[in-house]
């Protein structure tokens, strides 16, 4: 299957994409989805993204790829864990699928819900230089993303100045159209 073909795959399925990673708002976005696939029956796609140290890129050579497909292999089965420990016995209720993928989260976030029905994604504050240096994978996609997007603080985080984003784009046509719901 060709790249293209597996973009056109994306984009053709109705499902609820959510982005994982191992922080408490991921944790919490993680549950929110399989919570939201399990009552619309739409399958759950977990995207995690997984990037390279710039210390382990610059010690890659042509002749080491092994490296990088270990590193591959070490973040699926990483992933695959957070997801059983996070989900629990909710894991076998719902259909889901884990897509590994090398890169930067916000972009490919946004690629692979392309089509999907739904982006969920845990947000956390960045302010400052943090967020200068590393950006904001929930501004980026609230800002790019085509589908409804829901933002899923911390559990627990949920305090007046911390509100779930919501991107109502898909609903109203206007791609800038943004609303924030409490």
């Amino acid at each position: 299957m060709t790249s293209s073909n597996v973009y056109e795959t994306i984009e053709n399925t109705p499902e609820i994409v959510v982005g994982l990673d191992d922080s408490p708002a991921g944790h919490a976005a993680l549950r929110w989805a399989a919570e939201q696939s399990q009552l619309t029956g739409l399958p759950l796609r977990i995207v995690h993204a997984w990037q390279m140290t710039a210390l382990a890129t610059a010690a890659v050579t042509p002749e080491v790829g092994d490296y990088r497909e270990a590193a591959a292999a070490d973040a699926r089965a990483r992933a695959t864990r957070l997801v059983l420990n996070t989900l629990g016995g909710h894991a076998a209720k719902i259909r889901w699928t884990l897509n590994i993928v090398q890169g930067a989260p916000a972009p490919l976030l946004v690629t692979h819900s392309a089509g999907a029905r739904l982006l969920v994604i845990g947000t956390r504050e960045h302010t400052g230089l943090r967020r200068a240096l590393v950006g904001s994978v929930s501004h980026y996609c609230l800002s790019h993303a085509a589908p409804p997007l829901v933002a899923v603080p911390a559990a627990g985080d949920e305090t007046p100045s911390r509100r779930t984003l919501v991107n109502t784009s898909a609903h109203s046509g206007h791609k800038n159209d943004r609303s924030e719901q409490t």
